[in-house]
């Protein structure tokens, strides 16, 4: 197979980041041998993926965090090359919502043995995004949590600071009147602080947001609560962050192919973590957009059954090194 490898060289952990040379030798233990190219910070991925696409190359292959991963994803949009992906994110939310694992091993394995089928993406003006997009608080406060990462590797001082302001932000951000429209018929008016339209379960920090939204239905998942307090928003979030879907009488929940929001004032928007100004927008689902490589149901058995096994070995030698007097 023509494959193309993309890495990240500063997504794995901190005491290696740069894990090039286990992932070559991981996808020539599966057979794979594949052209490596390197991320810049000027070139994020998705040149480096629309270029191999023109190539005529079969499968790219990403290995990095979520936010290089969207990035090829946008390179081969609407192309007959495959995104093959190993994460090496912090939180994987791409990789979580395809069910594709973690580990390095059965990551490539999924390469080699995998099914290539097609997935959804959403757009918004002309970026196209993975995960979601969020309108209102979240969109505000997204500023604050890249200064805050960038602080922490950097400046505590400037960390601890951005810690404020985006506390600040929060508590005096309120509620706003918007305006949604489905599929250029349903109209829905409402007061809030946020509104997200997911095409993944789970996005941000582990946030399952969404958990019934699926990646190939050609939908998209509209989740706000309706006039919330402070106090139910961050119990709706946390509980999120947990895998939890706290029941709220106000919390909803719509399915369509064409979201159009409206707001005065004007509220700001991000989509996938890439600010995009403000309101008005238009959300639409793009179906079938990007062929992904994915593990199919015997190797999702497969997998769960060696972390059960590895599980119970790793129970078992903490029991035996259990010493008594």
């Amino acid at each position: 197979m023509n494959t193309r490898l993309i890495i990240n060289p500063t997504a794995g952990p901190a005491e290696k980041p740069d894990l090039s040379d286990d992932i070559a030798n991981a996808l020539q233990t599966q057979g794979l041998q594949a052209e490596i190219c390197m991320t810049t910070p000027d070139e994020d991925g998705e040149g480096l993926a629309a270029e191999a696409a023109k190539a005529g190359v079969e499968m790219v292959i990403v290995a990095g965090g979520d936010g290089t991963i969207e990035a090829v994803a946008r390179g081969l949009r609407h192309t007959k090359t495959a995104l093959g992906i190993i994460p090496l994110g912090t939180r994987n939310n791409i990789a979580a919502s395809l069910n594709i694992p973690t580990d390095l091993a059965q990551a490539v394995q999924t390469l080699a043995e995998g099914e290539s089928s097609l997935f959804d993406l959403g757009k918004v003006g002309d970026f196209y995004f993975m995960e979601v997009v969020g309108v209102g608080l979240e969109a505000t406060l997204f500023p604050c949590g890249d200064e805050v990462k960038e602080g922490i590797k950097k400046n505590y001082w400037n960390a601890f600071t951005n810690i404020f302001s985006g506390i600040k932000t929060f508590l005096q951000f309120k509620q706003h009147r918007l305006v949604l429209r489905f599929d250029n018929k349903k109209m829905r008016r409402l007061r809030t602080l946020q509104v997200n339209i997911c095409n993944s379960p789970r996005y941000g920090v582990n946030f399952a947001l969404a958990p019934e939204a699926k990646m190939n239905d050609g939908k998209l998942d509209v989740i706000y609560i309706d006039n919330p307090s402070k106090w139910d928003h961050l119990r709706h979030f946390f509980g999120a962050m947990r895998g939890e879907r706290l029941p709220h009488e106000r919390l909803n929940n719509y399915r369509a192919k064409k979201i159009e929001i409206r707001s005065h004032p004007p509220l700001e928007v991000h989509a996938d973590g890439e600010c995009l100004g403000t309101t008005p927008i238009t959300v639409e689902v793009v179906p079938a957009a990007l062929r992904i490589c994915v593990p199919t149901p015997e190797l999702i058995a497969k997998f769960v059954e060696e972390s059960n096994s590895n599980n119970l070995n790793q129970q078992s030698a903490t029991i035996e090194s259990v010493t008594f007097p």
